[in-house]
């Protein structure tokens, strides 16, 4: 299986990389330690391969995937993860469009979605 394209998807979009910047803070599983903020995570959670009734091998696969956005300002975090499923949205299915938490150690907000991707393999 392939890479989802999160990260080129989001990069093309200005309105994203005016609030993460030229080179946009947008990483597979885990940011770096010290990373500025806002930025953003993106991983795969599971999935399914969609395998034919005749028995031929699947070609595509179903994966759900959790986007997750930090800030230490509560505005921004909702306002990434706008537009982060906006520009996201017309390659996949929103499943959880609310995922709300806070980490106490380092006063960030988190705010993000989990959705689901038919990737083609």
């Amino acid at each position: 299986m392939s890479i989802l394209p999160v990260v080129p998807i989001l990069t093309a979009d200005p309105s994203i990389t005016a609030l993460l910047g030229s080179e946009p803070r947008i990483y597979e599983d885990i940011a770096p330690e010290g990373t500025e903020v806002p930025y953003v995570v993106w991983q795969e959670l599971g999935g399914q391969s969609n395998n034919h009734l005749d028995n031929a091998p699947a070609n595509f696969d179903d994966v759900q995937f959790q986007v997750m956005v930090y800030d230490t300002y509560l505005g921004r975090a909702y306002q990434v993860r706008d537009l982060v499923r906006k520009a996201l949205e017309s390659y996949c299915f929103i499943l959880n469009p609310r995922i709300s938490s806070f980490d106490s150690t380092t006063k960030q907000s988190m705010r993000g979605f989990d959705a689901n991707w038919i990737q083609e393999i």
